[in-house]
């Protein structure tokens, strides 16, 4: 292949701009991202969503087919396809139609949504210290690891982080999922958070901070969540001395539009900390 052969007479810290530009560069396919989440592409459809431009939508699927057939082909390590759909992933979400997360998308196209996807090479922080990813639930890790610092950022309300985020774990698998409904979620059915339960969160959390083998449990948390103060604290302080720090913010505007019984236009995050005994 040409680019192979240009590849190799590139130094390697600039590699990853070379491929990046070539995907960019890439004529845009009619795939899966395009037919059922463009406006192009589901126009006359029960069901027409427009989580991307007609244009960002084939771009996504060119870059997407063009990574998926180097690794078939063994073009490219593991390493370097799991760099390339990270960074779709992180360049693709800049483009995208919707006011945050993707639970909703935009009815006119926002100006960002306009511009034209740029691949940008995934930024890394390279060193010598290694580590462990997890694809499981925390429950079942923390009995397979131990440490110094425990940091949590659980869901804090009812809505599944699955169906916030579906679109960009469509585009990661790319394998052409059986979807439904308006916004054309996949099946998640077994990726629901027990974090999401207000009448199993108090259970499962408890659980959680009682297992855990590490010095130090940090927890963010705001006020408006499915545990009170109160419930974090007595659970919390069952494994040691108990603190915490608040900050307040102003509320996320896309919530806003979500919640309108929300009174308050600020909300308090709170950092609780547990010192293990």
């Amino acid at each position: 292949m040409v680019i192979q052969f240009k590849l190799r007479k590139i130094q390697t810290k600039n590699r990853k701009d070379f491929v990046c530009d070539y995907l960019s560069k890439l004529k845009g396919k009619k795939g899966f991202i395009y037919k059922n989440y463009c406006f192009g592409g589901t126009k006359g459809k029960k069901e027409q969503r427009q989580y991307f431009s007609d244009e960002n939508g084939e771009r996504c699927d060119a870059i997407r087919q063009k990574i998926e057939s180097w690794k078939k082909e063994k073009l490219i390590s593991d390493n370097e396809y799991y760099f390339l759909v990270t960074s779709l992933l992180e360049s693709i979400d800049k483009y995208a139609n919707t006011a945050s997360v993707y639970g909703a998308f935009l009815k006119q196209l926002k100006k960002s949504a306009q511009n034209s996807l740029v691949l940008k090479p995934a930024t890394l922080i390279i060193n010598e210290q290694e580590h462990e990813v997890f694809n499981e639930d925390i429950n079942d890790v923390l009995g397979k690891v131990s440490g110094d610092i425990l940091y949590l950022d659980p869901p804090y309300n009812q809505r599944q982080y699955a169906t916030n985020y579906h679109m960009l774990e469509t585009i990661a698998k790319y394998d052409n999922p059986e979807i439904h409904g308006k916004t054309g979620l996949r099946e998640y059915e077994s990726q629901k958070s027990l974090y999401c339960s207000r009448l199993q969160v108090k259970e499962v959390f408890k659980d959680l901070i009682l297992r855990a083998k590490t010095k130090y449990i940090f927890l963010s948390y705001n006020n408006e969540g499915l545990m009170t103060h109160n419930d974090i604290k007595e659970i919390m302080s069952q494994r040691g001395e108990y603190g915490y720090f608040t900050k307040e913010y102003g509320r996320f505007k896309a919530d806003k539009n979500e919640n309108r019984n929300h009174k308050a236009n600020k909300t308090l995050e709170y950092l609780h900390y547990v010192v293990c005994k």
